[in-house]
Formats: C-alpha cells, sequence, structure tokens
C-alpha cells in the first residue's frame, strides 16, 4: 500500500503567501492619499526682478507677484529641465518625471483675534414682587427699617440660586383704611436666573489679523490625484511683510502683503455668549451690555455672579428703590399694582438676539477661542485681495514654469432680492452644479435685456460641481421691485448666460421697545390691618367724627362706623338700665325684708 500523498513544504508556503497577501498586481495609490486638487482660479501673474545678494553679483532665482482672494487658489507646475525630461523618455524608471507635481497655493481663512479685557458671568431674572399694605402707621410689620435699603432674611429665600431685596412705600392712599391713618407699603422683590442659563460678557479690544494658507502639491497616478504634501501657514497682516518657506526641499517661498485692513471689522465694545453647564461658550452675540464698572438697567448685565457663585443684583440693596416702584389700590383688600424700571428680565420681558455669524453676512463664525476665556477669534466669511509674492530659488528658470487654472461652470442658480432687519440689500443665491468663478449682473428691470445696473462675483471653491447657497451684497442702487438677475461662468460668452427674474423681499427694521406695565396684584397678609385696642381708641375721639364728615370719600365708612357705634351706646345703655333698674329691684326686697 503506498503512503498518502504529502504536499511539499515549498508548496504550502506559497499558498499561504498567496492566501496572505494575493497575487502579484499593479501597485495603486494609497486610497488614504487620495484627495482632489482645488478649484484653480485664473489669476493675473507678474514677474519682477529678484533682488540680489550683497555678496553675490549675480541675481538668480525668479520671483512672481499676484493677488489672490478669499477661499481661490492658484496653481503652477515646476518642469524639471530639458536635459532630464529627454533622459526621462529614454529611461522607464524616471518615466514619472514627464508629468511634473501639481502645486496648489490657497488662502483657507481670514480671522481676526480679539484679545479680552473684561468678563463677567450674568443671568436673565425672573422677577417676582410681593408687597402688603398696613393701615396703622405703628405697625411693626411694614416699617422703614426692615424694609428700606435692605436685604430679605436668608430665610425668606427659596433657595441658594435667588437673592431678594426690599423696598418701603410711605404715605400711601388710605383706601380702605380711615381718613387718619397713613398707610404703608411694604414688598420684597425676589430675582433668580431664568431656567439657570448663564451668559459669559466680554469686552474685545483691537484685534490682530491672520490668514492661514494652504499649500498642497498633488500628483496625478493611474488615473488618481495623490496628496503628497500638504502645509499649513498662518501669516499675521498687520506687521511688516511675513516670509516662509511652503515645501520641504525649502525651494519655494512665500511672502504676504496686506492691501490695508481687512474691509470688515468688529467694532471694540461688550460682547457676550451663552455658556454650557460645562463651561464651554457658543457663539458671540451683541446686545447692549453693561462694562464691569458699569450698574445701567436699561441694559444686559445687571444680574451677575459674584465671586462664589451666586447671582445677585449688582449694588441691589442701595439701587432698588430706583428700579422698583408700587402703589396702593386698596390697603384694607391687599391690593397694590407693581412696577419695575428696568429691561431684559422674564417674564416677558427679553429677547435674546441672534449670532454675530447670523445678522453679519460676513462674518463665518464668533467665538471665544481657548479655555482660558482671553482671546476671542472672528472669522471672516469674505474678504479683502492679498498681495503675494512667490521666490522661487536658483534651480528654476522661468521657463520651466507654467500657472493653470480649470474651467468654470454653471448648469442653473435660484435666489431672491432682501433687504434685511439692519437695511442690508443682499442677494440671497444658490448655485446649481457650479464651480469655480461665476459672474453676474443686475439688470436695470425685469427685461433680460434691460441696461446692467451692478455686476459682481461669486466663487465656488469645490473642483467638482456641486450646489451651494451664499448671500451677495447689494449696493443702494439696486431698489425696491423684482429685478432680472443673469449668471455665467467665467470665460463664457453673455449668449450663453443664465437669466431669471428674482422676487424682492423687505424686512421691516427692528425695534426692541421695552415699556414698563403696571401690574395689579394682591397681596396676602392674614394678621394685617386687624382691629385692636389702639385702633378702636382713635374712634372715640370726637375730632375723628368731625374730621370724617368733612370727607366726602369716607361718608360710607362713617355711616357704617355710627351705625356700629349707636348700636354699642343702645347696649351699653340698656346694659345700664337693667344694672339700675336691677339694683332698685334688689333695695326694695332688702327693704321689704328688714320691715318684717
Amino acid at each position: 500500500m503506498k503512503p498518502p500523498f504529502e504536499w511539499p513544504p515549498q508548496f504550502i508556503l506559497l499558498l499561504l503567501a498567496v492566501s496572505t497577501y494575493g497575487f502579484p498586481h499593479e501597485e495603486k495609490p494609497n486610497e488614504l492619499l487620495r484627495a482632489d486638487p482645488p478649484h484653480c482660479s485664473k489669476t493675473p501673474i507678474v514677474n519682477s526682478q529678484t533682488s540680489k545678494s550683497v555678496m553675490s553679483s549675480i541675481a538668480s532665482g525668479m520671483q512672481m507677484q499676484f493677488s489672490i482672494g478669499l477661499h481661490t487658489s492658484v496653481c503652477f507646475r515646476l518642469y524639471e529641465d530639458t536635459q532630464l525630461a529627454s533622459q526621462a523618455i529614454n529611461d522607464d524608471e524616471n518615466a514619472g518625471n514627464q508629468t511634473s507635481l501639481l502645486h496648489t497655493f490657497r488662502l483657507e481663512k481670514l480671522e481676526h483675534h480679539h484679545p479680552i479685557t473684561q468678563r463677567y458671568t450674568f443671568g436673565i431674572p425672573e422677577i417676582y414682587a410681593s408687597c402688603i399694605c398696613e393701615c396703622d402707621s405703628s405697625s411693626s410689620k411694614c416699617t422703614a427699617e426692615s424694609h428700606q435699603f435692605t436685604a430679605c432674611p436668608e430665610s425668606d429665600k427659596s433657595d441658594e440660586t435667588s437673592s431678594c431685596y426690599r423696598t418701603f412705600f410711605p404715605n400711601q392712599t388710605p383706601i380702605g383704611c380711615s381718613e387718619d391713618d397713613i398707610p404703608k407699603l411694604c414688598c420684597d422683590v425676589r430675582f433668580k436666573p431664568y431656567k439657570n442659563m448663564t451668559f459669559l460678557a466680554v469686552k474685545l479690544e483691537q484685534p490682530t489679523t491672520y490668514a492661514t494658507f494652504v499649500y498642497a502639491v498633488y500628483d496625478f497616478v493611474n488615473g488618481y490625484w495623490v496628496e503628497k504634501e500638504k502645509t499649513n501657514i498662518r501669516s499675521q497682516l498687520d506687521g511688516e511683510t511675513q516670509d516662509r518657506h511652503l515645501d520641504k526641499k525649502r525651494r519655494i517661498s512665500l511672502a504676504v502683503t496686506a492691501g490695508g485692513r481687512a474691509s470688515h471689522q468688529l467694532e471694540t465694545g461688550m460682547y457676550f455668549s451663552r455658556t454650557s453647564n460645562g463651561g464651554e461658550t457658543e457663539e458671540l452675540r451683541m446686545q447692549p451690555l453693561n462694562e464691569i464698572t458699569d450698574n445701567n438697567f436699561d441694559r444686559l448685565g445687571w444680574y451677575r455672579m459674584d465671586d462664589s457663585g451666586h447671582f445677585h443684583v449688582n449694588n441691589g440693596v442701595v439701587k432698588m428703590d430706583d428700579i422698583h416702584k408700587a402703589k396702593v389700590k386698596n390697603c384694607k383688600e391687599q391690593t397694590y399694582r407693581s412696577i419695575l424700571a428696568v429691561t431684559n428680565y422674564m417674564p416677558r420681558h427679553f429677547r435674546l438676539t441672534r449670532p454675530l455669524e447670523v445678522i453679519k453676512p460676513w462674518i463665518q463664525s464668533a467665538r471665544i477661542f481657548d479655555s482660558s476665556l482671553r482671546q476671542a477669534v472672528v472669522t471672516h466669511a469674505e474678504g479683502t485681495n492679498l498681495q503675494i509674492s512667490i521666490h522661487l530659488d536658483d534651480e528654476v528658470e522661468s521657463q520651466n514654469l507654467v500657472f493653470f487654472h480649470n474651467a468654470s461652470r454653471i448648469r442653473d442658480f435660484s435666489g431672491s432680492i432682501i433687504v434685511d432687519s439692519k437695511s442690508n440689500p443682499l442677494f440671497n443665491l444658490t448655485v446649481y452644479e457650479a464651480s469655480g468663478k461665476i459672474d453676474g449682473s443686475v439688470k436695470m428691470s425685469t427685461g433680460f435685456g434691460s441696461d446692467t445696473i451692478h455686476t459682481f462675483t461669486a466663487y465656488v471653491s469645490d473642483l467638482h460641481a456641486s450646489n451651494r447657497s451664499m448671500i451677495i451684497p447689494l449696493p443702494a442702487i439696486v431698489g425696491q421691485g423684482a429685478r432680472a438677475i443673469c449668471l455665467q461662468a467665467d470665460s463664457i460668452t453673455d449668449i450663453e448666460s443664465i437669466c431669471h427674474v428674482t422676487e424682492f423681499f423687505e424686512s421691516p427694521l427692528e425695534f426692541d421697545f421695552i415699556e414698563g406695565k403696571w401690574h395689579e396684584m394682591i397681596g396676602t397678609c392674614p394678621t394685617c390691618n386687624q382691629v385692636n385696642f389702639n385702633g378702636m381708641k382713635k374712634y372715640l375721639r370726637p375730632s375723628q367724627f368731625i374730621n370724617a364728615i368733612i370727607s366726602l370719600g369716607d361718608n360710607v365708612m362713617l355711616a357704617a362706623d355710627l351705625v356700629v357705634y349707636i348700636g354699642v351706646l343702645c347696649i351699653l345703655y340698656l346694659l345700664i338700665t337693667k344694672i339700675i333698674v336691677f339694683k332698685k329691684t334688689i333695695s326694695n326686697i332688702v327693704e321689704v325684708i328688714s320691715q318684717k
């Protein structure tokens, strides 16, 4: 019997290798490195004479100057010299050198970094006022000592987050009391942060401007773009010209110069951001806001958090009589009216403004940057062009450098002309299957052949066609009413432009008038205005009747008092007469008994 067949060890190793690594195949670029280059913009280039070193008599290399806008890219190739290229044709190993790398340079971000010089935490208070009225001026429940320029006792606070202050209003109208009374009104005004929301107020100073560039190198390998190199470069624009090297070989250097300050900039002043429970801040907002040393009750920030984490009214013990007013309607019935001379409180007296990035079209984002809360960064959605100079080293000649740009395209668009609540005329534009530079023109009327009164340019930075929405500022010359607007891709004839009639919408101006209103309320004080001996004693004085007769306003109360007093006198008369009769009867009985 033959022994069983055994595979040679070499064959087993070959099977394992094939199952593990597969058969040899054509090498493909790493999937993680595949990336499409940005859309290359058409940019006028100016060649200039490079300066020479004092240590050398020969000026070598080359320098180019051009302008670049936000979110646009400039692309160029550096071809190898002729000798290297001819060798590559006959050398299979160097065949890849015939296709030079694509160098791209993109202005990614334009930012303002604002230093923060003031900050504090504030809340939006819920305010509730409760009052009691005392007719008797000698009552100890409502006195100037207990309620004027004082805070509520700690035992009267509802919880640790609330704060409470007292107000005192003497010499109230004696409605419901006697004419001789001088009623007093005493109130407790309670504050509590609305829904426990907190906000961080910061003061922003003059900013420093930074531009962020992205330098990337791509190669086209086996039908795919592969990213070979990528560098982020941040350059300050407020000082002198900034020089940087772009590539790893340090053959290409960059110089950035700002033609002037950015077209938009936040003003120095107070801004605020809502904070979460973890301390994170949201987008910045702008609303009338107190500085840390101010105490204006018509601005946000008068209800603040102290160092211990408790909310308080800034200087509330002294200021409370200025902001809370109350007056009695009927002291006996504990009805009164209350009003607050403040703004930005709940309920129904506060409206949170929208974030800066919503109300200002030129802002892409505006947030507090670091956890130390010392810097705020405003990122621009639009900006002025920057002057760029690129210097190439000695090895590169001008004839070996070529700039490229991609063709622009657009399939269709839609949009409307709006005037927002801040009176900014804008074109709310959405483009479909667009890429590159899109030129637009606004017509005088709804006719496509009417005169052009304004032109604009929009950019879609994607290399592949995509749908994008954007806001285009318009001048005041574009007045009310519908208009014809035409869009066309760059370098396309006017005949091929796309035209639509756009509707016009106008938002009313925003006026946030907050008018104080009297609130009619009923106090709770079961022990107030009770009848006691001191209260009855004054009514027994004859002058009280004379004063009551003079006062027509107390006739009803006087009549009721007279009925009560007459009844009391009748009862006293009957009791006295009964006692006299009883005494006479007793004395007669005693006399009769004594005679017997």
